[in-house]
């Protein structure tokens, strides 16, 4: 029974041995020297170790495979990489701690430094070429050349990268060098004539190898930099076209080929939070569907998939979905009907006839409505109402806001339709909201929740039948954007793009 224990102890002690991660620097006082590890682009304390003769020893296998790094007092450190081996490393130069390194053991980080220094030189050779192709003359033999040498170092570099690639299978730096790889571009295909018969073919052809030899259920690949740096550019205009569809599209494409269920496989959450996040913050029109769909369908009943997100997040995430989802373009607009000054006519954005509404909220009391609303007027005069164009405006007419709203339709001589939410109105539909439903409706007393009016101004052009075409625009992008679709696109601006852009800056 004793030599059994022995063995397993004697094991145990070689499983965790197998994981010693140790690094010698020369000169290094004894002091503490922290673990690092990368989850996306960004480093997060994940060891600590004290120092002793200059050498700093941690236990790898209380830590995923990755790429890590070693910080020294004074924020200076250098990256490795784990993957269950043995890793041995000694620096003698504490100010260049890469350039001296020598790797005892670690065929991970034998391969990985043995690259970084390929790399460096190819960039310098790289520079070289580049100046030197600057400063040539154009359409010179010179240039031909030089341009001819720059294929030929990009192509040792591919060679290079395929041939680690395909001797390291299975090893972690195998895995990390095919996501440096760009994508090798062919000609496109052309006729008898030279006539290129396939405009989209290179396009193409970059989007659906772009990911060649990425295996999207490695837990390893989100513990470095260099996936969401590859992520990050795929949905970008480097990318794929900056188009919902297309961009729906292909996320799920990734997203259905990743680990949804193992939670120690963080792939799946990193790429679905970084897409969510970065839709739901963009300030791109139309974007907004993006985050929608993945709201609708990772996030909320009946497709939770978001396991790691609160109760009380998901609520809100979902909140917000839901109130995207009534505004995307392409949809019809929520109907409005609200009152006027009086509080006694009502008016029904549907049963305003015109060729295009365009829909804008606003708050009399707001600095950047004060500055954009007296240029709707002029624009609605001399350019919208005589091309069948009419402006829906509602208000924030509660409290004192009231007078405000009426104040400020007279000294600016608003002309167009003005309706809000006024105070007796709201009073009303907070003690007993039946009455109001005989006029108008509850998206309508809603209206800020309806249409997520969560800061002003805010703007929507409908068309004829009421679908929305275009959102959250300033005065710019309307002239613009009413000149296209109404034949005068070359009528002089009312109001250039670089005065509005000059007004958002001091707003």
């Amino acid at each position: 029974m004793k030599r059994i224990i022995f063995a397993i102890a004697f094991l145990t002690s070689l499983a965790s041995g197998a994981q010693t991660l140790k690094f010698k620097i020369e000169g290094l006082k004894d002091t503490t020297v922290h673990l690092a590890k990368y989850f996306g682009p960004k480093l997060y304390y994940a060891d600590t170790a004290v120092s002793k003769g200059g050498i700093v020893q941690y236990d790898g296998s209380k830590h995923a495979a990755g790429m890590y790094a070693v910080v020294l007092p004074g924020s200076r450190y250098f990256e490795f990489i784990h993957d269950g081996e043995v890793v041995d490393m000694a620096t003698i130069d504490q100010a260049d701690m890469i350039s001296p390194m020598k790797i005892n053991k670690s065929v991970n980080n034998e391969v990985f430094y043995k690259y970084i220094f390929f790399m460096t030189e190819h960039k310098k050779k790289m520079n070289e070429l580049t100046k030197q192709y600057e400063a040539a003359a154009e359409n010179s033999p010179e240039r031909e050349k030089l341009k001819a040498d720059s294929k030929v170092l990009n192509d040792q570099v591919h060679a290079y990268q395929k041939n680690v690639v395909e001797q390291y299978q299975g090893k972690f730096i195998s895995a990390l060098i095919t996501m440096t790889m760009d994508v090798q571009l062919p000609e496109p295909p052309k006729d008898e004539n030279g006539v290129v018969t396939d405009s989209a073919y290179v396009y193409n052809y970059y989007i659906n190898h772009y990911w060649d030899g990425v295996n999207f259920k490695d837990a390893r690949i989100v513990n470095t930099p260099v996936y969401h740096n590859k992520l990050d550019k795929f949905f970008s205009k480097d990318g794929i076209l900056q188009i919902p569809d297309t961009i729906i599209k292909y996320g799920v494409w990734m997203l259905e080929q990743m680990d949804m269920t193992d939670q120690s496989n963080k792939v799946f959450q990193y790429t679905l939070h970084h897409l969510t996040y970065k839709y739901e913050t963009m300030q791109i029109m139309g974007m907004d569907r993006v985050f929608w769909y993945l709201g609708t369908n990772y996030y909320c009943e009946p497709n939770k998939k978001a396991y790691w997100m609160s109760e009380e997040n998901l609520k809100k995430l979902c909140e917000r979905t839901t109130k995207i989802g009534r505004t995307l373009i392409g949809n019809y607009a929520p109907m409005l009907i609200l009152t006027d000054t009086t509080e006694q006519n009502w008016i029904n954005m549907y049963k305003v006839p015109a060729e295009y509404t365009v829909l804008y909220f606003w708050d009399p009391n707001c600095g950047h409505c004060k500055k954009t609303t007296p240029k709707l007027q002029t624009l609605y005069e001399k350019k919208l109402k005589d091309r069948n164009i009419e402006i829906y405006a509602v208000a924030k007419a509660t409290g004192d806001d009231f007078e405000a709203w009426k104040k400020f339709i007279i000294d600016n001589k608003l002309t167009f339709i003005n309706v809000g939410l006024t105070k007796n109105v709201y009073d009303q539909a907070m003690k007993d909201p039946r009455p109001l439903l005989q006029k108008t409706t509850l998206e309508s007393l809603n209206y800020s929740d309806t249409y997520d009016v969560y800061s002003t101004p805010k703007m929507f052009v409908l068309d004829k039948d009421k679908k929305i075409k275009f959102k959250q625009i300033g005065i710019s992008q309307l002239e613009m954007i009413m000149d296209d679709v109404t034949g005068h696109k070359n009528d002089v601006k009312l109001f250039p793009q670089e005065d509005e852009d000059e007004d958002e800056e001091h707003h």
